[in-house]
């Protein structure tokens, strides 16, 4: 047995691996702080609430596969917050598989959980070894309310939604105009179908009256996770945000015409660094803590069978908070080999997802409600 810190947060001077950091403290796991600076990982790590009781220490590395397979030999569980995954994500995924340990990420791109799914799930499967994706706010907690949707006999279809007031970090700008740049899908029939673009919806949030706009987000993460579950031949999920300024879907949705029109003919070397100053414009500084009175969301999912209709709707607080426990926790869990199956595993799907549930509302983070009609 290793006597080696179990942990490593992979970009953890970023706003969410400090709140990684924050919670595997509040679990008492031993973690690793790494990434390209060590200087700003150690001024990040000193701002972590209750930092002086944590068992952690700080490594620097180059982000080259080798140095990230040599930190993390030995180790048990790599929590990736470095995106946007469908940049950089590969070596850390190889150094993982490479060193013999699970991996997380908090990735927003579809087309990432479908690399992950078709691509690096058998891979990690055969080497008895965990691979899972969107172990965050925006697809964990739609996840929980699509697996308790599921607990009723007959249903086949899943509608999902989300209505978040937040502020994205940098990096979540980034990763949503990456997914501009590639196909979008919803499952249908038990296909995944491609969307035409960015789809608007206009979403009615439950027990709020509001009826606000909506984007199918580059396809989420949802149909991705049913994709291959016999129970379920149509899944979609459209996704609305409220910010301060209240703009964030038309930008997005200006951003879409403005790669069709000039973006696509840019070289792709060229195209990241013109799309990131974008994205900086969008959301310029690193985000405050959140404000549990201010920062709310709510996700919901309504399933339909034949002859039955369940939904499960989601009051949640603090989405990046949100996002830190689910880290914090999958990787407890990991690292005491109470997990479900190998391979390629959705949040609620690799935890259960009454016990990843139970996990957000013992932080008082969350709380559902659910009703089923025959």
């Amino acid at each position: 047995m290793s006597d080696l810190r179990p942990v490593v947060i992979y970009g953890a001077s970023g706003y969410t691996g400090r709140l990684v950091a924050e919670y595997l403290r509040d679990y008492g796991i031993p973690f690793v702080a790494a990434g390209r600076n060590k200087a700003k990982l150690q001024e990040v790590m000193n701002s972590v609430p209750g930092i002086e009781t944590a068992d952690y220490e700080i490594a620097e590395v180059d982000g080259s596969a080798e140095s990230l397979a040599a930190l993390f030999d030995g180790r048990k569980v790599v929590c990736n917050m470095v995106g946007p995954f469908l940049r950089y994500a590969g070596p850390v995924l190889e150094a993982a598989l490479r060193a013999g340990c699970h991996y997380l990420d908090t990735a927003g791109e579809q087309q990432h959980h479908l690399a992950l799914l078709d691509e690096w799930g058998p891979k990690f499967a055969a080497a008895g070894l965990v691979v899972s994706t969107a172990m965050s706010m925006q697809y964990a907690v739609p996840d929980i309310a699509a697996r308790i949707v599921l607990d009723t006999p007959g249903i086949d279809t899943l509608e999902l939604g989300e209505y978040v007031s937040a502020v994205p970090t940098v990096g979540s700008t980034q990763s949503i105009f990456d997914v501009i740049r590639t196909d979008a899908y919803y499952l249908e029939d038990n296909v995944l179908q491609k969307y035409d673009g960015i789809v608007p919806q206009d979403l009615a949030v439950p027990g709020t009256g509001y009826v606000v706009p909506g984007l199918n987000w580059g396809g989420t993460a949802m149909p991705v996770f049913f994709r291959d579950d016999g129970r379920v031949r149509n899944c979609r999920m459209f996704v609305a945000m409220k910010n301060e300024r209240g703009d964030i879907p038309q930008r997005v949705r200006d951003a879409e015409r403005m790669f069709k029109v000039v973006f696509q003919w840019i070289p792709e070397q060229k195209l990241y660094p013109v799309l990131d100053r974008i994205a900086a414009g969008m959301t310029p500084s690193t985000p405050l803590r959140e404000n549990r009175q201010v920062h709310r969301s709510v996700d919901w999912c309504t399933g339909r069978g034949n002859n039955v209709t369940a939904r499960a709707v989601i009051h949640g607080t603090a989405g990046y908070q949100i996002t830190g426990v689910a880290q914090a926790y999958a990787a407890m869990r990991l690292v005491g080999n109470t997990y479900h199956g190998v391979g390629f595993r959705s949040p609620a799907q690799l935890l259960g997802h009454r016990e990843l549930l139970g996990a957000l509302e013992a932080q008082g983070l969350a709380r559902v409600t659910e009703e089923t009609a025959a």
